[in-house]
């Protein structure tokens, strides 16, 4: 199905912003309100973080067939399904409170959240300048951990029982869908075939295929552990808290430095220079976390360093991959946030029980330090070539 492609670019990437944060804004909501009232209902952590891992394996499996799937309906069919199926699984949580149902909208949110992103980011690369794309996928970064971050937040305000804080969450996503309104039917056409299978990307692009898998590593466990961790090492459980709050600030503000920097110099050495930072902060938060002169400032930078791998690396995906093989490339990239978001929390959070408490960090260290080397090595391959 051919579709027409976008006359105003500065209106698409406007829309496909808007409509990533809204619906970052909703999945945050909704995330926590189905963990507490599992929790309420007297589930266990186990199921509970099981039922948070499905969207992660709704990634691993969807994301190999959406570029076909999208070939076929068309990218404008499959945004506006992916919304109207998040807004309808999410409003159906607030309906019953069985568990195998929940499981079943958990699944459905996930796929719903694959289609999404994974066309929102191939579009935003096929329409992005390349003077400005590095600037340009900084803010979409920065757009959707800002709606991430604000979700939560309003649990405050709209409580967490009954049934009002699901309907509110769903209304969110369908808010989402008017920031395509004003692109009318100028969807991408994204039918075209690409050069490659989507599971030999990781063999093509090894340094976008480890900085994917690093930062879903990031957001699934060291995003979530931080407050255990934080109580672990004697802080007070509001500080805790806030030293979450603080690597999200970090995401937020850093993305478009980062972006400017990847615009104007080479894009190799930058993503290399967040993934030391990676590392640099993971071994040194066990030694400042007591510090609060020196542990705020190393959050913030640690965390726009580390999502800064991400950023750069959809920048380079943009840049090299084109036509067919962008949106294989994008899909491939979402099936591996899939992976790393699904063995990511178990990963670090058996680490923090074997070597309580600095498991967490030091594993990521190691993480970050096996991104390092393969983005060190891409850098070699590169200047060979």
């Amino acid at each position: 199905m051919t579709e027409t492609p976008p006359v105003d670019n500065r209106r698409a990437l406007v829309a496909i912003i808007a409509a990533a944060t809204i619906m970052g804004v909703s999945l945050s909501l909704s995330i926590p309100l189905v963990s507490l009232n599992m929790e309420r209902w007297g589930y266990g952590s186990d199921v509970i973080g099981l039922m948070g891992s499905l969207p992660s394996l709704t990634f691993l499996f969807i994301s190999p067939v959406l570029p076909a799937l999208t070939r076929f309906f068309g990218s404008g069919k499959m945004l506006w399904s992916s919304l109207l199926l998040a807004a309808f699984s999410i409003w159906a949580l607030s309906l019953s409170n069985n568990i195998y149902l929940w499981f079943f909208l958990r699944l459905m949110i996930g796929l719903s959240m694959a289609v999404l992103f994974t066309i929102s980011e191939t579009w935003l690369n096929k329409i992005a300048d390349e003077k400005s794309r590095g600037r340009t996928v900084a803010i979409y970064v920065s757009a959707i951990t800002l709606g991430f971050a604000f979700g939560p937040v309003l649990i405050n305000f709209i409580g967490a029982e009954g049934s009002r804080p699901f309907i509110i969450s769903s209304l969110i996503v369908l808010a989402g869908g008017l920031a395509f309104l004003p692109v009318g039917r100028q969807f991408p056409d994204l039918g075209e075939k690409g050069s490659y299978s989507i599971f030999s990307f990781v063999r093509i692009a090894p340094m976008i295929s480890a900085a994917t898998i690093l930062v879903a590593f990031f957001d699934g466990s060291v995003l979530t552990l931080m407050p255990v961790y934080g109580v672990k090492n004697g802080q007070l459980l509001e500080t805790s808290v806030l030293m979450t709050s603080a690597l999200l600030a970090g995401n937020i503000l850093l993305q478009l430095p980062i972006g400017w920097l990847a615009d104007r110099f080479n894009r190799g050495w930058v993503i290399l220079g967040c993934g030391i930072v990676g590392v640099l902060g993971a071994l040194l938060l066990p030694f400042v976390v007591l510090n609060h002169y020196l542990l705020w400032p190393l959050l913030v930078i640690w965390g726009g360093g580390v999502v800064g791998t991400y950023t750069i690396a959809l920048v380079v995906m943009g840049q090299h991959f084109k036509g067919g093989d962008l949106i294989i490339a994008t899909a491939a990239v979402n099936m591996l946030w899939g992976l790393g978001g699904l063995f990511g929390p178990a990963l670090a959070g058996t680490a923090m029980e074997i070597y309580e408490p600095h498991g967490m960090p030091l594993t990521f260290a190691v993480a970050c330090a096996v991104f390092v080397l393969i983005a060190a090595r891409q850098l070699r391959w590169d200047g060979r070539g």
